[in-house]
């Protein structure tokens, strides 16, 4: 049997895994992806892609593109409780993730339906180098000390193996990669049992000019595709009830307003919805991400969010691993950080969906899809601390705050999946200690602000280490470039510190 070899074998296709290949291939580390679908699926899924995602793919070139897509559609920023869809509104309120994130971010939420920024996303991973193979499906896998060999059927059927030195497990809530490994979840398998119809229908004329992107009727949520030709309504239901065509078509009707004559039935399925986190993240090198580590309510735009951080955390890390400039235990520090993420956004989804009322306080959806922290150093190794993206002001395991520079963002000075030190004005003494630590220059950067540094809290004199992932990993508030050398190495987890469980500080 025909036996391959890759750094990183990626399997799964969608979003997240497609996300993950670019961030790789972006930074010079060709990975394989195998998904077992010829075509990745057209269903209506995610809308809602928040800053700290757009962030991300700016980094790697493919925000652009994403931005021409969204501006060559009609404006879909708001939401509304219809009588119907061509009836009157009751209420309308614009979405969170259109909210205007200028003064923490240099990217604005982008809009537009997940199949479309796939396909962006698989267009710059392919241009940037990964290889993707569609139609391949993966059957099965085995772990040695250094390596992951996994079995594969090509689109013809015929099996071929493929050795990595890690495995990206993206398959999806039912993943067979997951359940191999016998690792369980914890949470809500049932919120609720759902039914959703497709249908077709030119909804153009009902829309136009309404900015709106989703709407309920009662019980009943109505979305639709950019081309405003073709959608889905979603509602609950008991399992096991049955629709004919005839009944489906009369919902259908009553949702949108509109006469069974303009409204055609393409199909349907029941879905349960789910709110879970997989009790373990990692087996050895292989690793859960997206969908495969967590399921969330579709409610507050995070599900694609989540998965789509969970690649940008676990590709920085493994790029700084397989280009040695960090330690294989980094890779220790995926789990901790993103399964407490993945529980207080799974917890907030739910709370959404079970306590409409308001009854329990619940964080803003920029809190939880942007101002999440990571445990670092000696903070809380628990739950991470989430508040409002502007209140972080550089405290180690937060993102780097955006500050506008002479048209750049601070955010843009992390490049290349590099670490990067940002000091104070009177910081000559860092930029010294960043060459003894790093004397070829080979994975750490040195930045200067001009100014502004109370937006960081460290002062004219002091510094952050930031990671390739846009987090600050270390700060000093006061001139002490002695403790430099030590910080790298906590951050590259060249040593341990007791009190980072997650093994950064």
């Amino acid at each position: 049997m025909n036996v391959e070899h890759t750094p990183v074998l990626i399997v799964g296709g969608s979003i997240v895994g497609a996300s993950a290949a670019l961030f790789l291939a972006a930074r010079g580390i060709t990975p394989v992806l195998v998904e077992k679908h010829p075509v990745v699926s057209t269903r209506l899924r995610a809308k809602l892609f928040y800053p700290r995602t757009m962030e991300a793919y700016r980094a790697v070139g493919a925000d652009r593109d994403v931005y021409a897509l969204q501006r060559s559609l009609p404006p879909a920023d708001q939401a509304a409780v219809v009588d119907s869809l061509a009836g009157r509104e009751l209420r309308r309120w614009r979405l969170p993730a259109a909210e205007d994130f200028g003064e923490v971010s240099p990217c604005p939420s982008a809009l537009v339906k997940q199949a479309d920024l796939e396909e962006i996303v698989r267009k710059h991973a392919r241009a940037a180098g990964a290889d993707l193979r569609f139609g391949h499906r993966f059957l099965d896998l085995t772990q040695s000390g250094d390596r992951v060999v996994a079995r594969v059927l090509d689109a013809n059927g015929e099996p071929y193996t493929v050795e990595g030195d890690y495995l990206l497990a993206a398959d999806g809530n039912g993943s067979t990669i997951r359940e191999g490994l016998r690792i369980g979840r914890a949470g809500e398998e049932v919120l609720s049992h759902v039914r959703e119809i497709d249908f077709e229908a030119d909804l153009r004329p009902v829309l136009d000019g309404r900015r709106l992107a989703m709407a309920w009727a009662g019980e009943v949520f109505i979305s639709w595709h950019t081309a405003r030709t073709r959608g889905a309504v979603s509602f609950p239901c008991d399992p096991g009830t049955t629709m004919n065509a005839e009944e489906s078509r009369e919902l259908v009707c009553q949702a949108l307003g509109l006469p069974a004559t303009g409204v055609a039935i393409t199909g349907s399925r029941a879905w349960r919805m789910s709110g879970w986190v997989a009790d373990s993240y990692r087996a050895d090198r292989v690793f859960l991400l997206g969908d495969a580590a967590h399921v969330t309510p579709p409610v507050g735009g995070f599900g694609a969010n989540l998965g789509i951080q969970d690649a940008w955390n676990l590709t920085a890390k493994l790029v700084s691993v397989l280009r040695g400039d960090a330690h294989p235990r980094l890779l220790d520090s995926y789990e901790p950080e993103r399964r407490a993420v993945g529980e207080l956004t799974v917890d907030q989804a739910v709370l959404r969906v079970r306590d409409r009322a308001g009854a329990r306080p619940r964080l803003s959806e920029a809190a939880v899809a942007i101002g999440y922290r990571y445990p670092a150093g000696n903070h809380d190794s628990g739950h991470p601390v989430a508040d409002e993206p502007s209140r972080w002001h550089g405290e180690p395991g937060t993102r780097l705050p955006h500050l506008g520079l002479l048209g750049i963002s601070t955010l843009d000075l992390v490049r290349d999946g590099r670490y990067l030190l940002l000091t104070g004005p009177g910081g000559n003494a860092w930029t010294r200690a960043a060459r003894e630590v790093d004397p070829a220059g080979a994975f750490l950067d040195v930045a200067v602000l001009p100014g502004r540094t109370d937006h960081y809290g460290i002062g004219e004199h002091g510094a952050l280490l930031v990671r390739p992932d846009h987090v600050i990993a270390w700060r000093a508030t006061h001139p002490t470039p002695h403790a430099l050398a030590d910080a790298v190495a906590r951050a590259t987890a060249r040593t341990v510190p007791a009190d980072a469980p997650g093994g950064v500080g």
